[in-house]
């Protein structure tokens, strides 16, 4: 979650705090539309109960079933639909709804009747066993057994796709690593269709779109699962249970830096790399001076590394850093020279580069132990007219790489740059001599101190 967040949720709280000390006014406000919703919600149960559950279309992921339920209009209340999510292992049962264009709130439903209803899901679903179908892809084909429902020639089944690259969801931009769809299979004609598709994001299913996903199956991905579907059903046992597998960040446009600035940048000195990395994992911790409640710690973030465009340029692309997901070029993986980071409209990206010419001052092919350097970065913003930053280094004693991470080979340098700006900031950055890269492991500033710890390089 962004920083931007956090803090606007912790000076958020410290202003009810306020409003609470001064009077009950915002008290009762948010006891008021707190007995709104409960009323909203026991009447979207009721609806709810009046019906059928679609139980056969039950799907269940580990311990939580789910089952989406069409809610016909009644009175004023419009047609809509409701999710309801029981706990198999506990018998609880939870529900959210559309309103309009967006959900509502889980609302854990009392005990009476949630059992019984979280009871019929997971009966419906008790044989539930994913299995993957073999194949040597990126993407891993998947399906339930336990869900397979036979009449005749036509057969329906829970399926879905383990994606290895996460992917970013059309409508919102929210990150998903699965699709489940609900197939119906002729085993006659040998054709499928989809009933019902779901995403699964970060461990929670993304509330469906308005207009319902399309299927996520190629041809030839349809033509296996048929395949397997239509056979003799005891042989799904035969399958091989999935693995969770770490996945690969999403795809995102490469930004992009003006030819003279990349020309001017690739005939800085440089050192001389005798090995590559392509994917670095650090944890780190974050803090804020000014909202000392504001605080990440032991965050996972992992830094997936490409050549750029030019000599010494490197693509670096971020999944669980701060703020949005975001992928830059960097010159030796220190000196940002142009970045595109997601925005909230979903399939769009910004980006970021008005950075004009790089100066450097010192020996910065062999960057002694104990030497002082420094660079001056050139902008101009967009009325035309230019302003310096500069950074003054300081390089401090060699010592071997694997005193880090163990993979790494070489010798490695500590080294800290402080600008005199506004907010004071002062970035460390460990320096791998055998890669000729920069990896920045702080940044310290009167609005963020973030300390990223290196656990693992490939």
């Amino acid at each position: 979650m962004s920083i931007v967040f956090r803090l606007t949720g912790a000076v958020f709280a410290v202003s009810l705090t306020g409003c609470a000390l001064q009077g009950n006014g915002m008290a009762d406000y948010y006891k008021r539309m707190s007995a709104e919703r409960l009323v909203q919600n026991q009447a979207m149960m009721t609806r709810i109960q009046a019906r059928p559950l679609p139980l056969d279309t039950t799907l269940r992921l580990d311990q939580t079933a789910m089952v989406m339920v069409n809610v016909p209009a009644e009175g004023a209340a419009p047609a809509t639909q409701a999710r309801l999510f029981a706990g198999c292992n506990l018998s609880t049962l939870a529900m959210d709804y559309r309103r309009e264009k967006d959900w509502s709130s889980p609302y854990v439903l009392p005990a009476d009747p949630a059992r019984n209803i979280a009871q019929q899901m997971c009966q419906a679903v008790r044989n539930s066993a994913w299995k993957q179908l073999p194949g040597e892809t990126e993407d891993v084909l998947l399906l339930d057994p336990g869900t397979l429902a036979i009449e005749n020639s036509r057969r329906s089944i829970w399926a879905g796709i383990d994606y290895g690259r996460t992917r970013l969801d059309e409508s919102e931009g929210k990150p998903y690593g699965r699709q489940f769809e609900r197939i119906e299979v002729d085993c006659t004609t040998r054709q499928a269709s989809t009933r019902l598709a779901y995403r699964l994001g970060e461990d929670i299913l993304l509330p469906p779109p308005v207009q319902p996903l399309d299927s996520a199956l190629d041809k030839e991905q349809r033509a296996r699962l048929i395949g397997t579907v239509c056979a003799e059903p005891a042989n799904m046992a035969q399958l091989a249970t999935p693995v969770i597998r770490k996945k690969l960040p999403p795809n995102m446009l490469t930004p992009e830096a003006s030819a003279p600035l990349l020309a001017q940048v690739s005939a800085l000195p440089q050192g001389q790399p005798t090995h590559t990395l392509s994917h670095l994992q650090f944890t780190y911790n974050a803090s804020s001076p000014l909202v000392p409640r504001a605080v990440i710690n032991d965050h996972p973030m992992d830094l997936y590394l490409q050549p750029g465009p030019a000599r010494g340029i490197w693509r670096e692309q971020a999944t669980g850093a701060l703020g949005s997901e975001s992928v830059r070029l960097r010159w030796r993986g220190m000196i940002e020279l142009a970045a595109t980071s997601r925005s909230q409209i979903a399939g769009k990206t910004d980006q970021r580069s008005n950075l004009a010419d790089i100066d450097l001052d010192g020996d910065w092919q062999n960057l002694k132990p104990g030497s002082d350097i420094a660079y001056s970065k050139k902008f101009t913003d967009s009325a035309g007219k230019t302003f310096v930053q500069k950074f003054e280094c300081s390089v401090g004693e060699s010592f071997p790489a694997t005193q880090t991470v163990a993979s790494l080979q070489g010798l490695a340098r500590k080294v800290t740059c402080v600008t005199d700006s506004a907010l004071k900031t002062s970035n460390a950055y460990l320096y791998l001599e055998a890669y000729d890269l920069f990896v920045e492991t702080s940044e310290t500033s009167t609005l963020l101190v973030q300390v990223n710890t290196l656990k693992a390089a490939e």
